[in-house]
């Protein structure tokens, strides 16, 4: 039977449902304070990260599940080249995640922001809002959180379009699906672009100056992937010159965004902190998809989630 690192942070809760795991394997915790590279003996599962200095280290290592969607922090060459397995938490954000999108976009596009702050010194005044139903919304990456976020802007009335690079069928909810060599059309068609791209080296400022340079006047940018996705500078541009109408971001380039970035001081942006994964049902869906799949480890099973390590996603 396996033997299982929980490298995350230890919780009531994760214990409780450990007591599932199958008969016979044991399970271990890193302790408080512990550095994980001196607890890599004999693991052959990670629940968690392993960094490039821990790697060789982990000589036992079979299988590592991430407990996020996002796994560019193990694309180093030495895991990459291996034969570990890689599995992550995608299909479990869609749905906090796409609320988190329409609370940023609706914030901007209602001005609730500027109403909280009219509330605050009991100001009444009329301001002026765009009405999102009848708009265009563009998507860049159709996967779990692209269509959670598809299937909300159709039924706001919207006309959704998107690219993906992979080979998916359209779903009923979406309008166009194309692939990313359409993206510069679509943002042109689109009075606000959503980005749920993974961070690869494909994707690296897939949002480029050009792309960003296509958007309509008064258009919305919103980001709650990865801030790699985005030219950042462009982006700033496009805010400072008026092209854009607002940004809504859970996500920037470098993070925490370094107190000097200019993106904090916009009245027309919305900076969250790498947030939208938030939920209260989160942890206990990641646990059980870790659990099933350490019951399939087991049996010598395909596991669920595996990760393509030459694709990053």
């Amino acid at each position: 039977m396996p033997v299982v690192l929980i490298g995350n942070k230890r919780s009531p809760e994760m214990e409780k449902s450990l007591s599932d795991a199958p008969e016979g394997t044991e399970v271990r915790y890193l302790p408080e304070g512990g550095k994980q590279v001196d607890h890599l003996a004999g693991v052959e599962v990670i629940y968690g990260r392993v960094r490039e200095e821990e790697f060789q280290t982990a000589t036992d290592l079979k299988w590592v599940h991430q407990p996020f969607a996002g796994v560019e922090g193990h694309m180093f060459p030495a895991f990459k080249q291996s034969d570990v397995i890689l599995t992550n938490c995608a299909g479990l954000f869609g749905q906090q995640i796409s609320e988190h999108a329409f609370a940023l976009l609706f914030s901007l596009t209602r001005r609730i922001l500027d109403q909280h702050d009219f509330m605050k010194r009991k100001h009444w005044e009329i301001l002026p809002c765009f009405e999102m139903a009848g708009g265009t919304m563009g998507i860049v990456g159709l996967g779990g959180i692209g269509r959670a976020i598809a299937q909300r802007a159709k039924a706001f009335e919207m006309e959704v379009l998107a690219v993906d690079p992979e080979p998916i069928e359209k779903p009923d909810y979406v309008d166009r699906l194309e692939k990313p060599d359409w993206l510069g059309e679509m943002m042109s068609r689109s009075n606000v672009v959503v980005s749920c791209s993974p961070s690869t080296p494909e994707t690296h400022r897939l949002i480029s100056a050009d792309a960003l340079g296509r958007m309509q006047k008064g258009s919305y940018i919103i980001n709650i992937s990865r801030g790699k996705v985005v030219d950042e500078e462009a982006l700033i541009e496009a805010l400072r010159s008026g092209k854009l109408a607002g940004a809504g971001l859970d996500v920037t380039y470098e993070e925490p965004c370094p107190k000097e970035n200019p993106l904090w001081d916009f009245p027309n942006v919305i900076l969250t902190s790498h947030s939208a994964g938030q939920s209260q049902r989160y942890r206990q869906r990641a646990i059980q998809l870790f659990i099933d799949n350490l019951r399939r480890f087991v049996k010598g099973e395909p596991l669920a989630n595996v990760v393509d390590k030459e694709k990053g996603y």
